[in-house]
C-alpha cells in the first residue's frame, strides 16, 4: 500500500470515528423523513445529497488544504520532500488519504440517496448527477492542492489568507452543479442540450462528461506541481497542454455558427489568463531568469525549458492563437470584424504588465512584487485616465491603451491610431526600466 495514503489513513480513521459517522448521519437522515409527511423518500434523497456535497465539497476541501497546510506549520514538509515517495504516490496518497473520512461518510449519503431514489421519477438522471457530483468534488480536491502547491514557495501559512478566500469562491462555484441537481424538480426529465460542441448530450450526461475532464486536467496538474516539490525537473508541457485544453472546453459552449470562425478566441483568452495567473503565483526574480541565461547558454535547450517560468510559455501560446486567428479567416460578423485588432492590444497590453511586474520583481529585496504592480496598473488604468476624461477624454488613452475600445463601442471601424501609439510607448519605457533595473541589479556582483 501506498506508505503516504496509509499514514493519512492512520491519522484520519479509527474504530470510534468509523462508528461515529453512520451514527450522526442515521440521526440526520431520520429527522428528515421524520419533517416529510407525503413523500419521506425525495426528502431523505433531498438531505442525503445535501449531506454528500457538505461532505466532499465543504469538509472534504478544508481537509485536502491541510494536509499541505498541516505539514507547512508543523515544519514536517521538507521531510515529506526527502522521502523516496514518487511525485505521483505523493499526490494521490495525500489526495485521498487525506479526505478518506468525509468520503466515507460522503458515500454513506451516497448509498442511502440511491436506494431513496429508486423508487422515484428519473432515477438514472439522478443517479448520473451523483456521479458527476462525487467526480467534481475530486477534481475539486486535486484543484484546491494544486493551487496550494503552486503557491507554496510564494506564501507561507501564515500569509495565504487571501489565497484562502480565493479557495472558497471556487469552492462556492463548484458546488453549482450539486446545488442544481437538489433545486430541480424531481420529476423533469433529462432534456439533450446542444450547448457543448453541439453533440445533444442530456445535461447530467453533459455534467459528468466535464467533469471527469476537469479531474483528469486536476490530476496532470497535481502530478506535474507535486514534481516541482519534490524537485523532479520537468518541461512545461503539461502546462502548455492544460491550457489547451481548458480552452477547447470552453470553445466547445460556443454557437455552433460562430465558433469556427472564432475558435482562437477563447483559445487566446484563457491563454491570457493563463499567463497573468503563472506571473503572479511564480517567483520572477534575477535567481530565476539568471538560471534560465544561463541553461541558455551553456546547457541543452531542454534544461533551459526546465527553468523557464511558466508565463512566458502561456504568452507565447496566446501569441500564436492571436496569430492564427488573423490568418485563419475574417470574422463574418461585421460587428466583430476589428475583434483581431483588439487581440493584439490585449496581447501586448498584458506584455506591459509583465514588464511592469519584472520591474518590481528584480529589485534586491525581499518584498513581493504583486502589491507594487497592482497598485501601478490601478494608478494607470484607473487614476490618471480618470483625472484627464472630464477635461481631455483623449488623453485617457495614453494612460490606458484599452480606452481606446470607445472608439468601437461608439460605432467606428477601428480602433484608430492612438492606442497603438500609446502602447508602443508604454512598451519601449517598461523595456527600458527593466532594463535598467536588470543592469542595476547585476552591478554589485561586478564590483565584489
Amino acid at each position: 500500500m501506498n506508505p503516504e495514503f496509509k499514514r493519512n489513513l492512520w491519522l484520519e480513521i479509527s474504530p470510534a470515528r468509523l462508528a461515529l459517522m453512520p451514527g450522526v448521519l442515521t440521526l440526520i437522515a431520520l429527522l428528515a423523513v421524520a419533517m416529510s409527511e407525503q413523500n419521506p423518500r425525495d426528502n431523505l434523497f433531498i438531505a442525503c445529497t445535501v449531506l454528500f456535497t457538505g461532505l466532499t465539497v465543504g469538509w472534504g476541501s478544508l481537509l485536502v488544504m491541510s494536509s499541505i497546510n498541516n505539514e507547512v506549520t508543523e515544519r514536517t514538509w521538507d521531510q515529506q520532500r526527502l522521502s523516496a515517495l514518487t511525485p505521483w504516490q505523493m499526490a494521490w496518497g495525500k489526495l485521498f488519504g487525506s479526505t478518506a473520512y468525509a468520503w466515507y461518510g460522503a458515500l454513506l449519503c451516497a448509498v442511502v440517496a440511491v436506494l431513496a431514489a429508486s423508487t422515484l421519477p428519473g432515477f438514472l438522471s439522478r443517479c448520473v448527477w451523483m456521479l458527476a457530483g462525487a467526480i467534481g468534488a475530486v477534481a475539486l480536491h486535486a484543484w484546491l492542492m494544486v493551487s496550494r502547491l503552486h503557491t507554496l514557495d510564494l506564501r507561507t501559512e501564515k500569509s495565504s489568507s487571501t489565497a484562502g478566500r480565493l479557495f472558497g469562491l471556487f469552492m462556492a462555484l463548484q458546488t453549482l452543479p450539486m446545488v442544481f441537481m437538489v433545486l430541480r424538480s424531481p420529476t423533469d426529465e433529462p432534456q439533450a442540450s446542444g450547448g457543448w460542441w453541439s453533440l445533444g448530450l442530456p445535461l447530467p450526461v453533459q455534467s459528468l462528461v466535464l467533469a471527469a475532464l476537469m479531474l483528469a486536467l486536476g490530476l496532470l496538474a497535481l502530478w506535474r506541481s507535486m514534481g516541482k516539490q519534490l524537485m523532479v525537473r520537468s518541461t512545461p508541457w503539461a502546462w502548455a497542454l492544460g491550457v489547451l485544453a481548458l480552452g477547447w472546453m470552453l470553445a466547445g459552449f460556443m454557437p455552433e455558427d460562430a465558433r469556427d470562425a472564432n475558435l482562437m478566441v477563447p483559445l487566446a483568452g484563457v491563454a491570457l489568463l493563463a499567463t497573468y495567473a503563472a506571473l503572479f503565483t511564480e517567483s520572477n526574480n534575477r535567481l530565476v531568469w539568471q538560471a534560465v541565461l544561463f541553461h541558455y547558454a551553456h546547457s541543452p535547450r531542454r534544461r533551459m525549458l526546465q527553468a523557464l517560468p511558466l508565463w512566458p510559455v502561456s504568452w507565447a501560446m496566446a501569441a500564436l492563437f492571436v496569430l492564427l486567428y488573423g490568418v485563419l479567416g475574417i470574422n463574418p460578423d461585421q460587428h466583430l470584424a476589428s475583434l483581431g485588432s483588439v487581440m493584439w492590444l490585449a496581447l501586448l497590453h498584458c506584455l506591459r504588465d509583465c514588464g511592469i511586474y519584472h520591474f518590481f520583481a528584480l529589485r534586491n529585496t525581499t518584498r513581493k512584487p504583486a502589491g507594487m504592480t497592482l497598485l501601478t496598473l490601478f494608478v494607470l488604468g484607473v487614476v490618471l485616465p480618470g483625472l484627464v476624461a472630464g477635461s481631455a477624454p483623449e488623453l485617457a488613452t495614453w494612460f490606458e491603451p484599452l480606452f481606446g475600445l470607445q472608439q468601437l463601442v461608439k460605432g467606428g471601424a477601428s480602433l484608430g491610431l492612438a492606442p497603438w501609439l500609446a502602447m508602443a510607448v508604454q512598451l519601449a519605457v517598461v523595456a527600458a526600466l527593466v532594463a535598467w533595473r536588470w543592469a542595476a541589479g547585476a552591478k554589485p556582483a561586478q564590483t565584489s
